[in-house]
């Protein structure tokens, strides 16, 4: 994952598990390492940018990049799904794409 478009964009990175993963693996070889909470980078007007895998630890699962306005956890302003590491550098841009700046 490059966390460059997410610096460029004013985020700060605030929590990073995400980067210690093998990226070059398919999600199948580290499910012992995809949780829920893999990575967070805060922005401006309340703004976060969260990613877990879902269910964490499970095969079937995937990542979940989601926009979190004003703390509300409950209702994400936008959420993408992605299942291995290209479609999840599509899903930051996405969200990216949705932030308040």
């Amino acid at each position: 994952m490059d966390t460059r478009k997410i610096i460029e964009r004013g985020g700060t990175i605030t929590f990073d598990d995400i980067s210690r993963l093998d990226q070059l693996a398919d999600t199948s070889m580290i499910i012992d390492d995809l949780k829920e909470d893999l990575f967070q980078a805060v922005f401006p007007h309340d703004q976060i940018i969260d990613i877990g895998w879902y269910p964490e630890f499970c095969e079937n699962g995937t990542f979940r990049v989601s926009l979190i306005k004003a703390y509300d956890w409950e209702h994400p302003t936008f959420s993408d799904k992605a299942r291995s590491w290209t479609e999840l550098n599509k899903a930051i841009l996405n969200v990216l794409n949705e932030l308040e700046i």
